[in-house]
Protein backbone atom coordinates (compact mmCIF):
# COMPACT_ATOMS: atom_id res chain seq x y z
CA UNK A 1 0.00 0.00 0.00
CA UNK A 2 1.33 3.35 -0.89
CA UNK A 3 2.10 5.79 2.31
CA UNK A 4 1.50 9.30 2.48
CA UNK A 5 4.57 11.64 1.62
CA UNK A 6 6.46 12.82 4.38
CA UNK A 7 6.47 16.85 4.56
CA UNK A 8 8.86 18.34 6.96
CA UNK A 9 8.10 22.10 7.89
CA UNK A 10 11.40 23.14 9.69
CA UNK A 11 11.50 26.76 10.63
CA UNK A 12 13.85 29.32 12.89
CA UNK A 13 11.25 31.76 14.63
CA UNK A 14 12.07 34.84 16.91
CA UNK A 15 9.40 37.39 16.86
CA UNK A 16 6.77 34.55 15.45
CA UNK A 17 6.09 35.86 11.97
CA UNK A 18 7.76 32.63 10.87
CA UNK A 19 5.96 30.07 12.98
CA UNK A 20 2.81 31.51 11.56
CA UNK A 21 3.99 30.92 7.86
CA UNK A 22 5.12 27.66 9.12
CA UNK A 23 1.87 26.70 10.68
CA UNK A 24 0.20 27.73 7.33
CA UNK A 25 2.76 25.62 5.32
CA UNK A 26 2.44 22.49 7.36
CA UNK A 27 -1.78 22.94 7.49
CA UNK A 28 -1.44 23.45 3.28
CA UNK A 29 0.62 20.06 3.09
CA UNK A 30 -1.68 17.97 5.44
CA UNK A 31 -4.59 19.10 3.64
CA UNK A 32 -3.07 17.68 0.68
CA UNK A 33 -2.66 14.40 2.17
CA UNK A 34 0.48 14.46 3.34
CA UNK A 35 2.24 13.14 7.00
CA UNK A 36 3.78 16.28 8.26
CA UNK A 37 6.18 17.14 11.07
CA UNK A 38 6.56 20.72 12.17
CA UNK A 39 9.58 21.42 14.09
CA UNK A 40 11.95 24.51 15.24
CA UNK A 41 14.95 25.13 14.73
CA UNK A 42 17.08 25.75 18.33
CA UNK A 43 18.00 28.97 18.97
CA UNK A 44 20.68 29.66 21.56
CA UNK A 45 20.36 33.34 21.58
CA UNK A 46 16.82 33.08 22.99
CA UNK A 47 14.90 31.40 25.84
CA UNK A 48 11.90 29.30 25.54
CA UNK A 49 10.34 29.14 21.89
CA UNK A 50 9.31 31.69 20.39
CA UNK A 51 6.23 34.17 20.63
CA UNK A 52 3.25 32.11 19.69
CA UNK A 53 4.18 28.71 19.81
CA UNK A 54 3.33 26.56 22.37
CA UNK A 55 6.33 24.67 24.26
CA UNK A 56 5.31 21.33 22.23
CA UNK A 57 6.44 22.17 19.13
CA UNK A 58 9.72 19.96 18.84
CA UNK A 59 13.14 21.00 18.09
CA UNK A 60 14.12 19.89 14.54
CA UNK A 61 16.66 16.89 14.45
CA UNK A 62 18.35 14.89 11.34
CA UNK A 63 15.78 12.45 11.67
CA UNK A 64 13.42 14.86 10.18
CA UNK A 65 15.23 15.53 7.10
CA UNK A 66 16.26 11.77 7.19
CA UNK A 67 12.27 11.18 6.85
CA UNK A 68 11.37 13.36 5.19
CA UNK A 69 10.13 13.54 1.36
CA UNK A 70 9.72 17.25 0.78
CA UNK A 71 11.13 20.59 3.14
CA UNK A 72 9.62 23.87 3.77
CA UNK A 73 12.23 25.51 5.41
CA UNK A 74 12.05 29.16 6.64
CA UNK A 75 14.12 31.56 8.51
CA UNK A 76 13.65 35.51 8.85
CA UNK A 77 16.25 37.81 7.12
CA UNK A 78 19.30 38.73 8.54
CA UNK A 79 21.45 41.32 6.11
CA UNK A 80 19.90 39.46 3.18
CA UNK A 81 20.48 36.15 4.41
CA UNK A 82 19.12 33.69 6.72
CA UNK A 83 19.46 33.62 10.45
CA UNK A 84 22.16 32.12 11.75
CA UNK A 85 20.44 29.44 13.67
CA UNK A 86 19.01 27.68 10.35
CA UNK A 87 22.02 28.29 8.61
CA UNK A 88 23.91 26.33 12.35
CA UNK A 89 21.45 23.70 11.64
CA UNK A 90 22.24 22.97 7.92
CA UNK A 91 25.49 23.16 8.38
CA UNK A 92 24.88 20.65 11.20
CA UNK A 93 24.26 18.72 8.44
CA UNK A 94 27.90 17.63 6.59
CA UNK A 95 28.13 14.35 7.70
CA UNK A 96 24.94 13.16 6.31
CA UNK A 97 26.08 15.01 2.86
CA UNK A 98 29.03 13.55 2.72
CA UNK A 99 27.26 10.17 2.97
CA UNK A 100 24.51 10.91 0.34
CA UNK A 101 22.06 10.96 2.68
CA UNK A 102 20.45 14.42 1.35
CA UNK A 103 20.02 14.79 -2.00
CA UNK A 104 16.34 14.15 -4.06
CA UNK A 105 14.60 15.47 -1.79
CA UNK A 106 12.06 18.65 -2.89
CA UNK A 107 13.12 21.76 -1.48
CA UNK A 108 11.17 25.18 -0.79
CA UNK A 109 11.69 28.31 1.24
CA UNK A 110 9.38 31.05 3.33
CA UNK A 111 11.20 34.47 4.81
CA UNK A 112 10.28 37.62 6.41
CA UNK A 113 11.60 41.26 6.12
CA UNK A 114 11.07 44.32 7.71
CA UNK A 115 10.63 46.48 4.70
CA UNK A 116 9.47 44.79 1.26
CA UNK A 117 12.74 45.37 -0.29
CA UNK A 118 15.11 44.25 2.32
CA UNK A 119 15.81 40.60 1.96
CA UNK A 120 12.24 38.31 1.06
CA UNK A 121 14.04 37.74 -2.47
CA UNK A 122 17.96 37.64 -1.21
CA UNK A 123 17.32 35.57 1.53
CA UNK A 124 15.58 32.44 -0.44
CA UNK A 125 18.11 32.91 -3.05
CA UNK A 126 20.87 32.39 -0.97
CA UNK A 127 19.43 29.28 0.99
CA UNK A 128 18.77 27.34 -1.91
CA UNK A 129 22.57 28.12 -2.88
CA UNK A 130 23.02 25.45 0.44
CA UNK A 131 20.57 22.86 -1.52
CA UNK A 132 21.85 23.36 -4.34
CA UNK A 133 24.95 21.55 -2.59
CA UNK A 134 22.67 19.03 -0.99
CA UNK A 135 21.81 17.57 -4.00
CA UNK A 136 18.02 18.10 -3.52
CA UNK A 137 15.34 19.41 -6.08
CA UNK A 138 14.41 22.86 -5.80
CA UNK A 139 10.85 24.06 -6.27
CA UNK A 140 9.99 27.28 -6.97
CA UNK A 141 6.14 29.37 -6.46
CA UNK A 142 3.52 29.08 -8.88
CA UNK A 143 3.35 32.16 -10.71
CA UNK A 144 -0.75 30.35 -11.74
CA UNK A 145 -1.37 30.64 -8.55
CA UNK A 146 -3.43 33.96 -7.54
CA UNK A 147 -2.36 33.73 -3.51
CA UNK A 148 1.28 34.38 -4.58
CA UNK A 149 0.02 37.11 -7.08
CA UNK A 150 -1.69 38.83 -4.03
CA UNK A 151 1.26 38.03 -1.30
CA UNK A 152 3.95 40.20 -3.91
CA UNK A 153 4.34 37.39 -6.81
CA UNK A 154 7.57 36.35 -5.14
CA UNK A 155 8.91 33.68 -7.55
CA UNK A 156 11.30 32.07 -4.96
CA UNK A 157 8.88 30.71 -2.40
CA UNK A 158 7.13 32.89 0.52
CA UNK A 159 8.53 36.75 1.26
CA UNK A 160 6.12 38.40 4.68
CA UNK A 161 6.10 41.32 6.49
CA UNK A 162 6.73 41.14 10.42
CA UNK A 163 3.67 39.95 12.32
CA UNK A 164 1.96 42.11 14.62
CA UNK A 165 1.47 40.16 18.01
CA UNK A 166 1.92 37.07 16.37
CA UNK A 167 -0.76 37.61 13.49
CA UNK A 168 -0.22 37.96 9.92
CA UNK A 169 -2.28 38.92 7.32
CA UNK A 170 -4.24 36.26 5.51
CA UNK A 171 -2.60 37.08 2.32
CA UNK A 172 0.34 35.42 2.92
CA UNK A 173 -1.30 32.42 5.14
CA UNK A 174 -2.99 31.49 2.39
CA UNK A 175 0.81 31.48 0.25
CA UNK A 176 2.26 29.95 2.81
CA UNK A 177 -0.69 27.34 2.80
CA UNK A 178 0.02 27.12 -1.14
CA UNK A 179 3.23 26.69 -1.16
CA UNK A 180 2.76 23.66 1.14
CA UNK A 181 0.25 22.04 -0.82
CA UNK A 182 2.33 21.95 -3.75
CA UNK A 183 5.46 20.70 -2.05
CA UNK A 184 3.32 17.67 -0.64
CA UNK A 185 2.21 17.13 -4.58
CA UNK A 186 5.81 16.77 -5.37
CA UNK A 187 7.18 15.05 -2.53
CA UNK A 188 3.73 13.04 -3.38
CA UNK A 189 5.12 12.61 -6.37
CA UNK A 190 8.77 11.13 -5.29
CA UNK A 191 7.43 9.00 -2.26
CA UNK A 192 5.40 7.15 -5.31
CA UNK A 193 7.76 7.05 -7.86
CA UNK A 194 8.54 3.26 -6.93
CA UNK A 195 4.84 1.88 -7.00
CA UNK A 196 3.22 0.51 -10.48
CA UNK A 197 2.63 4.14 -11.65
CA UNK A 198 2.81 4.11 -15.49
CA UNK A 199 2.02 6.94 -18.00
CA UNK A 200 0.85 6.93 -21.45
CA UNK A 201 4.94 7.89 -22.56
CA UNK A 202 7.87 8.06 -21.88
CA UNK A 203 9.51 11.42 -20.84
CA UNK A 204 10.15 14.48 -23.01
CA UNK A 205 13.65 16.44 -22.32
CA UNK A 206 14.59 19.17 -24.80
CA UNK A 207 18.18 19.68 -24.45
CA UNK A 208 18.90 23.63 -26.23
CA UNK A 209 22.35 24.78 -26.52
CA UNK A 210 24.09 27.75 -27.87
CA UNK A 211 25.24 27.30 -31.79
CA UNK A 212 28.59 29.44 -31.76
CA UNK A 213 30.83 27.21 -28.96
CA UNK A 214 32.10 23.82 -30.30
CA UNK A 215 32.75 22.91 -26.51
CA UNK A 216 28.80 23.84 -25.43
CA UNK A 217 27.87 21.59 -28.34
CA UNK A 218 30.18 18.71 -26.69
CA UNK A 219 28.67 19.10 -23.34
CA UNK A 220 25.22 19.12 -25.03
CA UNK A 221 25.67 16.29 -26.79
CA UNK A 222 26.41 14.63 -23.82
CA UNK A 223 24.00 15.54 -21.75
CA UNK A 224 21.58 14.55 -24.51
CA UNK A 225 23.08 11.33 -24.58
CA UNK A 226 22.62 10.63 -21.02
CA UNK A 227 18.84 11.28 -20.93
CA UNK A 228 18.06 9.05 -23.84
CA UNK A 229 20.07 6.49 -21.49
CA UNK A 230 17.17 7.00 -19.04
CA UNK A 231 14.96 5.93 -21.87
CA UNK A 232 13.76 9.94 -22.53
CA UNK A 233 12.69 11.06 -26.14
CA UNK A 234 15.11 13.67 -26.42
CA UNK A 235 15.23 16.88 -28.54
CA UNK A 236 18.73 18.43 -29.45
CA UNK A 237 18.20 21.60 -30.89
CA UNK A 238 20.52 24.80 -31.06
CA UNK A 239 19.57 28.01 -30.35
CA UNK A 240 19.28 30.82 -33.44
CA UNK A 241 18.12 34.52 -33.90
CA UNK A 242 14.49 35.10 -33.34
CA UNK A 243 12.50 34.18 -35.98
CA UNK A 244 15.44 31.54 -37.78
CA UNK A 245 14.32 28.74 -38.36
CA UNK A 246 17.66 27.28 -38.88
CA UNK A 247 20.96 27.22 -37.19
CA UNK A 248 24.06 28.73 -38.48
CA UNK A 249 25.00 25.30 -38.60
CA UNK A 250 21.57 24.70 -40.92
CA UNK A 251 20.54 22.19 -37.52
CA UNK A 252 16.28 23.42 -36.98
CA UNK A 253 16.19 25.76 -34.22
CA UNK A 254 14.74 25.30 -30.82
CA UNK A 255 11.66 27.89 -30.43
CA UNK A 256 9.15 27.81 -27.62
CA UNK A 257 7.50 25.07 -28.86
CA UNK A 258 10.10 22.75 -28.14
CA UNK A 259 9.86 24.06 -24.50
CA UNK A 260 6.23 23.60 -24.32
CA UNK A 261 6.28 19.86 -25.99
CA UNK A 262 9.32 19.42 -23.05
CA UNK A 263 8.65 17.73 -19.38
CA UNK A 264 12.20 18.72 -18.80
CA UNK A 265 14.70 21.39 -20.33
CA UNK A 266 18.84 21.50 -20.16
CA UNK A 267 20.13 24.97 -21.45
CA UNK A 268 23.47 25.24 -22.08
CA UNK A 269 25.32 27.98 -23.01
CA UNK A 270 29.12 30.48 -23.18
CA UNK A 271 29.45 32.77 -20.26
CA UNK A 272 29.57 36.44 -20.68
CA UNK A 273 30.57 38.80 -17.68
CA UNK A 274 28.90 36.63 -15.88
CA UNK A 275 25.93 35.69 -17.05
CA UNK A 276 24.93 33.40 -20.02
CA UNK A 277 25.58 34.52 -23.22
CA UNK A 278 22.59 37.20 -24.75
CA UNK A 279 21.53 34.60 -27.48
CA UNK A 280 19.89 32.48 -24.22
CA UNK A 281 18.60 35.45 -22.71
CA UNK A 282 16.83 36.44 -25.81
CA UNK A 283 15.08 32.55 -26.13
CA UNK A 284 13.83 32.70 -22.51
CA UNK A 285 12.05 36.25 -22.84
CA UNK A 286 10.64 34.85 -26.34
CA UNK A 287 9.25 32.06 -24.32
CA UNK A 288 7.52 34.47 -21.59
CA UNK A 289 4.17 33.81 -23.77
CA UNK A 290 4.18 29.93 -22.22
CA UNK A 291 3.92 31.90 -18.89
CA UNK A 292 0.88 33.67 -19.50
CA UNK A 293 -0.98 30.30 -20.36
CA UNK A 294 0.67 28.22 -17.40
CA UNK A 295 2.73 25.97 -19.84
CA UNK A 296 6.42 26.55 -18.03
CA UNK A 297 5.01 26.12 -14.28
CA UNK A 298 6.14 22.85 -12.85
CA UNK A 299 8.89 22.10 -15.92
CA UNK A 300 12.16 20.63 -14.17
CA UNK A 301 15.38 22.58 -15.33
CA UNK A 302 19.16 22.39 -15.36
CA UNK A 303 21.67 23.85 -17.25
CA UNK A 304 25.55 23.70 -18.75
CA UNK A 305 28.10 26.55 -19.09
CA UNK A 306 31.35 27.10 -21.13
CA UNK A 307 33.42 29.83 -19.52
CA UNK A 308 37.14 31.42 -20.94
CA UNK A 309 39.10 30.84 -17.63
CA UNK A 310 37.93 28.30 -14.59
CA UNK A 311 36.72 31.45 -12.40
CA UNK A 312 34.96 34.03 -15.03
CA UNK A 313 31.50 32.72 -14.22
CA UNK A 314 31.18 29.28 -13.75
CA UNK A 315 29.13 29.46 -11.10
CA UNK A 316 27.50 32.54 -11.26
CA UNK A 317 26.53 32.12 -14.91
CA UNK A 318 24.26 28.83 -13.55
CA UNK A 319 22.88 30.83 -10.08
CA UNK A 320 21.74 34.21 -12.41
CA UNK A 321 20.01 31.24 -14.89
CA UNK A 322 18.00 29.16 -12.28
CA UNK A 323 17.27 32.35 -10.36
CA UNK A 324 15.24 33.79 -13.96
CA UNK A 325 14.15 30.16 -14.48
CA UNK A 326 12.27 30.23 -10.73
CA UNK A 327 9.81 32.90 -12.86
CA UNK A 328 9.17 30.06 -14.76
CA UNK A 329 7.41 28.22 -11.38
CA UNK A 330 9.99 25.73 -12.72
CA UNK A 331 11.69 22.84 -10.71
CA UNK A 332 15.58 23.13 -10.52
CA UNK A 333 17.65 19.58 -10.38
CA UNK A 334 20.98 20.31 -9.99
CA UNK A 335 23.66 17.76 -10.32
CA UNK A 336 24.80 18.47 -6.71
CA UNK A 337 27.56 16.07 -5.23
CA UNK A 338 25.36 13.22 -6.09
CA UNK A 339 28.06 11.55 -7.86
CA UNK A 340 31.38 11.00 -8.31
CA UNK A 341 31.53 12.40 -11.78
CA UNK A 342 30.82 15.67 -10.15
CA UNK A 343 33.55 15.65 -8.18
CA UNK A 344 36.04 15.04 -11.10
CA UNK A 345 34.90 17.73 -13.15
CA UNK A 346 35.45 19.97 -10.77
CA UNK A 347 32.92 19.42 -8.02
CA UNK A 348 30.60 22.14 -9.26
CA UNK A 349 27.27 21.35 -7.53
CA UNK A 350 25.03 24.06 -9.91
CA UNK A 351 25.70 22.10 -13.32
CA UNK A 352 28.64 21.19 -15.58
CA UNK A 353 30.94 23.72 -16.60
CA UNK A 354 34.32 23.70 -18.91
CA UNK A 355 37.04 26.20 -19.44
CA UNK A 356 38.04 26.84 -22.89
CA UNK A 357 41.21 28.72 -21.52
CA UNK A 358 44.14 26.85 -24.02
CA UNK A 359 41.45 25.72 -26.33
CA UNK A 360 40.98 22.91 -25.39
CA UNK A 361 37.83 20.70 -25.74
CA UNK A 362 36.09 19.15 -22.23
CA UNK A 363 38.02 16.44 -20.86
CA UNK A 364 36.41 13.32 -20.58
CA UNK A 365 35.79 13.41 -16.68
CA UNK A 366 33.69 16.53 -17.84
CA UNK A 367 31.70 14.77 -20.55
CA UNK A 368 31.00 12.51 -18.58
CA UNK A 369 29.69 15.01 -15.87
CA UNK A 370 26.95 15.52 -18.36
CA UNK A 371 26.13 12.67 -18.94
CA UNK A 372 25.11 11.91 -15.51
CA UNK A 373 23.99 15.20 -15.65
CA UNK A 374 21.62 14.39 -18.41
CA UNK A 375 20.63 10.56 -16.38
CA UNK A 376 19.46 12.83 -13.19
CA UNK A 377 17.39 14.98 -15.32
CA UNK A 378 15.75 12.47 -17.00
CA UNK A 379 14.97 10.35 -13.74
CA UNK A 380 13.45 12.56 -11.44
CA UNK A 381 11.64 14.10 -14.18
CA UNK A 382 10.48 10.62 -14.55
CA UNK A 383 9.89 10.02 -10.85
CA UNK A 384 7.72 13.49 -10.71
CA UNK A 385 5.87 12.26 -13.75
CA UNK A 386 5.17 8.87 -12.37
CA UNK A 387 6.77 7.00 -15.15
CA UNK A 388 8.68 4.12 -14.89
CA UNK A 389 11.80 3.43 -16.88
CA UNK A 390 11.00 -0.21 -17.64
CA UNK A 391 7.73 0.63 -18.77
CA UNK A 392 7.28 -0.11 -23.14
CA UNK A 393 9.13 2.05 -24.94
CA UNK A 394 12.04 2.49 -27.59
CA UNK A 395 15.07 0.61 -27.17
CA UNK A 396 17.60 3.06 -25.89
CA UNK A 397 21.55 3.15 -25.68
CA UNK A 398 22.82 1.89 -21.68
CA UNK A 399 24.12 4.21 -19.32
CA UNK A 400 28.36 4.62 -19.83
CA UNK A 401 29.49 1.74 -17.45
CA UNK A 402 29.85 3.05 -13.98
CA UNK A 403 28.43 6.64 -14.15
CA UNK A 404 24.81 6.62 -12.33
CA UNK A 405 26.51 5.59 -8.37
CA UNK A 406 24.20 3.98 -6.08
CA UNK A 407 21.73 6.13 -4.23
CA UNK A 408 22.14 6.37 -0.51
CA UNK A 409 19.18 4.09 0.73
CA UNK A 410 16.72 6.09 2.71
CA UNK A 411 15.79 5.16 6.35
CA UNK A 412 13.29 3.30 7.48
CA UNK A 413 9.46 4.89 6.98
CA UNK A 414 8.00 6.13 10.64
CA UNK A 415 5.17 4.21 10.75
CA UNK A 416 3.56 7.14 13.52
CA UNK A 417 1.82 10.26 11.11
CA UNK A 418 2.48 13.16 13.43
CA UNK A 419 1.08 16.94 13.39
CA UNK A 420 1.66 19.23 16.26
CA UNK A 421 -1.73 21.84 16.14
CA UNK A 422 -1.18 24.77 17.65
Amino acid sequence: MQRAPHVAVIYHSRKGTLHALARAAADGALAGGATVRLRRVEDRAQQGPPPGAPHRVPVATHDDVLWADGLVLGAPTYFGNVSAALKQFLESTSDLWRAGALADRVVTGMTSANSPHGGREATLLALYRSMYHWGTLIMSADPTDSSFTAAGANPYGVGAPPATDGALPDTYLRAAGALGRRLGHYAHQLAASHAARITTRPTRIAVLHHPDCASTRILADALAHGARSQQAEVRLRPLAPPGAARAPSGARAATPADVAWADAVAFGAPVRAGIVAPLLSQFLASCEPLGTTGELAGKTVTAFVTTSHPHSGSETALLALYDVLHHWGAVIVPPGYTDPAVAAAGGNPYGTAHSTAGGSPPADATVKAAVFQGQRLARLTARLRGWCATSPGPPREPPPAGRAGPQPPRPPVLSLSERNST
